[in-house]
C-alpha cells in the first residue's frame, strides 16, 4: 500500500511516497481504508525535529476518516463497510489500524472531511473544557485562541454545557468566534486582555500556540478560578489560583471523548472550519506542512477517496 513520509527530519521536502505492507488487525482492532486525513502541529513539530524518535521510514499521522474493510475477531461494534473515524498511528497511509478504543462511527450527514478535521482537536478540546477544566453551567470561561481547531471547538463545548464564553483572538476573526458562540471577543491585537478581563474567568483555557501569555491568563482568572493550559511550565505567582496542564490521559479515553464530540456535530452544536482540502500523494503532504507552518485558518485536511 501507499504511505507517506520521510527518512530524516527537515523541511516539509523530507516527505516521500512508499510501498510498505498493509498491516493486518488485532483481534480487536479494524482496518481502514482511508478517505481523509487531519494533519495536525505536533506531525509539524516531529517532521522537523522538534521532538519525537525517528524511525525509517517515519510515517506519521493521527486522524483518520474511512471506510471499515476488515474486524478482528473480538469486534461486534463495527461491521465491514462502515465509515468510522479513528485516532490511530502511522496515518498517512493506504490503510490504518483502528483501536476500539479510539475509534467511533460516523454519523449520516457528516462528511468525511469534517470528521477528519475534528479529532486531534476534538479530542483536545472536550478533554480541556470536561475534563481537566471540569466546566460548569454558569461559569465565566475566557478561551484564548478561540478562532483555532482546538479554541473554537472549545468555546463551542463550554457554551452547549451552558457557561459564558469570552473569546480572545485577533480582531479578523471577531464575526467567527462570535458566530460560534462567544458572548463577548477581545482582540489581542487591538487591545490588551490581560487588562480589559482582569479577575474576570472562572476558568481560562489556553489553547493559544504552546500555551503563550501565562502570565497574562494569571491576570485574567478570578482568585480562587482555574488555568487550563496547553502550556509546558506552570506560573510563579502568590494569586491563588489552580494551573492544569493539558496533556494525553486515559482518565477519559479517546472513544468517549470522540463519541462526544462527535454527537454534538451531529445535532447541530459543534462544527469545524475546514481550510484546505489537498489530494493524497507526495505534493499533498508537503504543501499541507508548509501549510502548518505559516498562519493559517482553518484546519488542514488530505482527502483520499
Amino acid at each position: 500500500m501507499k504511505a507517506y513520509g520521510y527518512e530524516k527530519h527537515g523541511t516539509p521536502d523530507v516527505f516521500q511516497e512508499y510501498d510498505v505492507p498493509k498491516p493486518e488487525p488485532a483481534s480487536n482492532q479494524v482496518l481502514i481504508k482511508t478517505i481523509a486525513i487531519g494533519l495536525n502541529n505536533r506531525e509539524r513539530a516531529e517532521r522537523s525535529g522538534g521532538f519525537g524518535t525517528l524511525s525509517t521510514p517515519n510515517i506519521p499521522g493521527r486522524d483518520v476518516v474511512g471506510e471499515v474493510v476488515e474486524v478482528g475477531d473480538r469486534v461486534d461494534q463495527f461491521v465491514v463497510g462502515e465509515l468510522v473515524m479513528t485516532h490511530t498511528e502511522h496515518g498517512y497511509a493506504e490503510f490504518v489500524l483502528g483501536d476500539l478504543d479510539a475509534t467511533v462511527g460516523v454519523p449520516d450527514g457528516i462528511t468525511p472531511t469534517r470528521a477528519a478535521g475534528l479529532i486531534t482537536p476534538g479530542l483536545t478540546a472536550y478533554k480541556a473544557v470536561k475534563y481537566f477544566g471540569n466546566i460548569q453551567s454558569g461559569q465565566t470561561v475566557i478561551v484564548k485562541g478561540a478562532s483555532g481547531g482546538v479554541g473554537s471547538l472549545a468555546v463551542q463545548i463550554a457554551t452547549d454545557l451552558g457557561a459564558t464564553v469570552i473569546g480572545i483572538a485577533s480582531s479578523h476573526n471577531e464575526d467567527y468566534v462570535k458566530s460560534i458562540g462567544a458572548t463577548k471577543f477581545v482582540a489581542y491585537d487591538q487591545t490588551d486582555p490581560a487588562v480589559e478581563l482582569a479577575d474576570t474567568g472562572d476558568v481560562v483555557l489556553n489553547s493559544a500556540m504552546n500555551g503563550a501569555g501565562t502570565d497574562d491568563d494569571v491576570k485574567m482568572v478570578k482568585p480562587n478560578g482555574t488555568i487550563v493550559s496547553v502550556a509546558h511550565n506552570s506560573p510563579t505567582t502568590d494569586k491563588p489560583l489552580n494551573f492544569v496542564h493539558v496533556y494525553p490521559t486515559d482518565a477519559m479515553t479517546d472513544r468517549e471523548a470522540l463519541q462526544a464530540v462527535i454527537d454534538l456535530m451531529r445535532d447541530g452544536k459543534l462544527d469545524i472550519n475546514i481550510g484546505y482540502k489537498l489530494p493524497f500523494d507526495r505534493e499533498g503532504f508537503v504543501k499541507g506542512h508548509q501549510l502548518l507552518e505559516e498562519k493559517h485558518d482553518g484546519r488542514v485536511v488530505i482527502v483520499a477517496g
